[in-house]
């Protein structure tokens, strides 16, 4: 088993029990089975989209070349169209799922340093840079919740946390550069977070929503 696999299914292991010792509360029952389908496919989409944009599209892209913030990306972009389609703009999904996620994705990277990718050019490895971030942002987000039980808040304000730090972050990464120093994660970055400041103003001018 390589380490990085390893390290994987530790932060799997790390968000299950996040999880189940936080025990947030369960999805109402209107919610069904198809909004996380469209997440998941969206989410699958997402992970090959700015690799394949990136270097160009092959056969070993398919199994190997992967991007976390992508695959966020693609599920927020997917869930999104699904509540337009089925006129559910107000609802809010995935709440209850960032803490554990963030929870995981902070041993992911320290598997991708494990495994050499995902690497920049700074004195301290960019992976350990965005491991720490995302434990940092589990507890910042479980005091945010334990003291205003906003669910509906979490994932928006985590995925904007997040595409601010990868904006800057990476600068120093070995990303290919696309249009002058920016690379393809600049650019989704800057699309979307003036989309999550509205999301995230609305709803708090909404009132609370579970």
């Amino acid at each position: 088993m390589s380490r990085y696999f390893l390290f994987e299914i530790i932060g799997i292991a790390a968000g299950a029990l996040t999880a189940w010792m936080i025990k947030m509360p369960a999805v109402k029952s209107d919610r069904k089975l198809d909004v996380y389908i469209c997440g998941v496919l969206g989410m699958l989409i997402g992970m090959k989209a700015p690799v394949i944009l990136t270097y160009g599209f092959s056969g070993d892209m398919l199994i190997n070349g992967k991007s976390y913030m992508g695959g966020l990306l693609g599920a927020f972009t997917a869930i999104n169209l699904y509540k337009a389609f089925s006129h559910q703009t107000s609802a809010s999904f995935g709440g209850r799922f960032v803490i554990p996620l963030a929870v995981a994705a902070g041993f992911g990277k320290i598997g991708c340093y494990m495994n050499g990718c995902c690497g920049g050019n700074f004195i301290l490895p960019v992976q350990f840079v965005e491991s720490v971030f995302q434990f940092l942002a589990a507890l910042l987000l479980f005091l945010f919740y334990f003291r205003t039980k906003r669910a509906d808040l979490l994932f928006p304000i985590y995925l904007l946390a997040y595409l601010v730090m990868r904006f800057l972050v990476e600068f120093i990464r070995t990303e290919p550069r696309v249009i002058g120093p920016f690379t393809i994660y600049h650019i989704l970055a800057a699309v979307f977070i003036p989309i999550l400041i509205y999301i995230i103003a609305r709803r708090s001018h909404a009132g609370v929503c579970q």
